[in-house]
Formats: structure tokens, C-alpha cells, sequence
């Protein structure tokens, strides 16, 4: 991190957006997202708070309006593929979206096995009831991208399911589920297209899907941030996989690979995350946006909270 960037890190952890209570409509807080319903329409507000293991951490400076601006970009560029619920950003922190029923799955398409994948693969040789074949190795590549929903959790951690169990339980339709099928899939294949011209490859993702009163079906909650997404460096990646070495990242699996050092897996007291480690968190989004999009991030220190309070009082 550069010594301004390190300055301005510091000096944000003073007005990092870790709540809001704003007097609007009916509140939902997420573990990153607080949620306003206004009737027919929603105000989300990405805060800084992270998040791993289905656990709330801490907060990242700057962090809420880095994800909120890369995934305005994602869906910008995959709405020609499926529509989805922006109706206007209205802060770097918050956007107006429509409201629509979200699909009470989280769908997850992975192009590697890697990550919570690895671990289910290691100790089953199955990913939410796929069998794979055996003797896989950690980090290979996959033929063609494989989906592996989860439920999704009021409390405690989010399972692994079945396509074939959502459609037993009349979760959802066969339907409805095929196409949300190939929509992920098609949106993950322009995720990564899109990430191997910046020298990057998006490995896996997470999706929600939602239905408009009139039945449509839309993308909505984040895209190929790096909360919900894991990158990897597309030039080093093939000599890393081949050596058994971790791959170069640059997404939050580094804080989830810290956590884990601490003997962290979601369980139990939260270990104190140094300041150093909350910088190396901090660059990591933000070199990922500059990755992605190609584009400089104007990274200033500001009230995020009043501008944001002032936001709203304008809408």
C-alpha cells in the first residue's frame, strides 16, 4: 500500500459505516447489507461491516462503497443477459432497486475446486450432491462450470443443496430452477471473460435471483465483488497449480485464510484482526475494482454516514 493510501486507511477508520438506523420505512439488516422497504422499492446500503464464515467481523474502511461501485458495474455489463433490480445509485454506499421476491436459495457456480468446495470434495468427493470424479486436486479447473446452491440461513450457517433436493421440496419449480440455471451460468461465463482481459480469472460466485410482481425474473443483492466472489491472477495461476502452491488472490479469501490460522472457522469468539491485517483486506478490494473495471478509484476521506443521511433525506 502506498504511504497516501495507508494515510487515508487510517483516517477513514473514524467514520466507517458499521450501522444505520435511518427513520425510513422497515429495516433489514444483513450481515453486510442494511435494507430499507419502502413499499415497492428498496434502499440497500452496502456498510463496511465484513463478514466471513457466516460471522460479522469487523469493518474495512472504504470497503462499503468499493463493492457497491463494482457491483453497479457487473450489472451494468451482464443486463443484456438478465435484467436486473437497479433503479438508481444514490451514494457511493446505497442504491434505489426495485423490490422483488428473492428466491430463498443462494446460487453458487464454480469454474475451480477451491475453498469450501475443496473442503466438502476432501472429506465427501461430492459438492452439494454432485459426485466428482476421484483424485481431484485442489485449485483444477473444472470442464464447464458446475452449480451448487445453499440454503439460505435466517441464523447460523448456510447448507449445501441439492438441485435435485430444492426441486423434491418444491423449494422451487423444475421450472424456474432450470432457468436460473442458465442464467448463472451465462453470467458467470461474462464474469469471466470480462476478468481474463484484466489478467484475472473469477473462479467461483455467488448469485440471488428474485421475481417481480409480474413474474419476471431478475439478478439482485451484489455481483462478482469480492465478497461474493473469489478471483485469482490469470498469468501465475497454471504454474502455482502445478507446483501445489496457494494461488496469487484478490478477493477475502485472504482474511478467511487468516482466520482459519487462528483456528477460525466460524465457531466460537471472534480473534482480534490486527490493523495490519484490516490494510491488507482494504487493498485487496480496491485492487480488485481498479482491476476489473480498468478504472482509477477516487479514494477520499469523507463523513460516509451524513452524506449518505443526506442522500436519503433528498430522495
Amino acid at each position: 500500500m502506498s504511504v497516501d493510501n495507508k494515510k487515508i486507511v487510517e483516517d477513514q477508520l473514524n467514520f466507517v459505516i458499521s450501522n444505520t438506523d435511518f427513520k425510513i420505512g422497515n429495516k433489514y439488516q444483513g450481515k453486510v447489507r442494511d435494507v430499507y422497504d419502502l413499499g415497492d422499492k428498496l434502499i440497500i446500503v452496502t456498510t463496511d461491516r465484513i463478514s466471513a464464515f457466516d460471522r460479522v467481523l469487523t469493518t474495512i474502511p472504504f470497503k462499503g462503497e468499493i463493492l457497491n461501485n463494482l457491483s453497479l458495474f457487473w450489472f451494468e455489463n451482464t443486463k443484456d443477459i438478465l435484467p436486473n433490480h437497479i433503479i438508481k445509485k444514490i451514494h457511493p454506499n446505497a442504491v434505489l432497486v426495485k423490490k422483488c421476491e428473492i428466491i430463498p436459495i443462494e446460487i453458487i457456480i464454480r469454474g475451480y475446486l477451491t475453498g469450501g468446495g475443496w473442503r466438502e470434495y476432501s472429506s465427501t468427493g461430492m459438492i452439494s450432491g454432485i459426485k466428482l470424479p476421484v483424485g481431484l486436486k485442489k485449485d483444477c479447473k473444472f470442464e464447464k462450470p458446475i452449480l451448487t446452491p445453499t440454503t439460505k440461513a435466517k441464523e447460523g450457517h448456510d447448507m449445501p443443496i441439492s438441485i435435485k433436493e430444492i426441486i423434491d421440496q418444491k423449494i422451487i419449480s423444475k421450472d424456474l430452477m432450470e432457468k436460473i440455471e442458465d442464467y448463472s451460468i451465462k453470467i458467470f461465463e461474462r464474469g469471466q471473460e470480462i476478468a481474463k482481459k484484466n489478467n484475472l480469472i473469477l473462479v467461483d460466485t455467488k448469485y440471488e435471483f428474485g421475481l417481480l410482481p409480474d413474474g419476471s425474473l431478475i439478478i439482485a443483492d451484489e455481483m462478482h465483488t469480492s465478497d461474493s466472489s473469489r478471483f485469482w491472477y490469470f498469468d501465475t495461476y497454471q504454474k502455482l497449480f502445478e507446483e501445489g502452491k496457494e494461488q496469487k488472490m484478490l478477493d477475502k479469501e485472504y482474511l478467511r485464510q487468516w482466520l482459519l490460522s487462528k483456528d477460525f472457522k466460524g465457531d466460537g469468539d471472534i480473534p482480534q484482526i490486527p490493523v495490519e491485517v484490516i490494510y491488507g483486506v482494504f487493498e485487496r478490494y480496491l485492487m480488485a475494482y481498479e482491476a476489473i473495471t480498468g478504472s482509477k478509484y477516487d479514494l477520499k476521506n469523507k463523513d460516509s454516514l451524513s452524506s449518505l443521511k443526506e442522500a436519503i433525506d433528498n430522495l
